[in-house]
């Protein structure tokens, strides 16, 4: 049995079906991307994942954050919409 990113491989290498081999390939292609196109901080951070796909959901947490932090900056920013008025004495363009 091996593992070879997202796709769990029951049988051994030798017996892999074409659409085994080809999903495996493209995962290593997408890992190999992703690995090249990151700087050293972000590439250290996913490094020890298996898959494309863990990479990719390991960078968007990091970035983007969970939907709790998401829905959090959403209020944040709408306080502060709600908020922004012209002060006295000020131009639309000063504003």
């Amino acid at each position: 049995m091996a593992e070879e990113g997202d796709l769990l491989v029951t049988n051994e290498k030798d017996k892999w079906t074409e659409d085994d081999k080809k999903k495996i390939s493209l995962n290593c292609k997408a890992k190999s991307i992703l690995c090249c196109a990151l700087r050293k901080k972000e590439f250290n951070h996913i490094s020890n994942c298996k898959s494309a796909m863990e990479m990719w959901e390991k960078l968007r947490i990091t970035y983007e954050g969970t939907d709790k932090v998401k829905e959090t900056r959403i209020d944040i920013l709408v306080t502060q919409y709600e908020r922004f008025q012209m002060q006295p004495g000020e131009t639309i363009t000063q504003m």
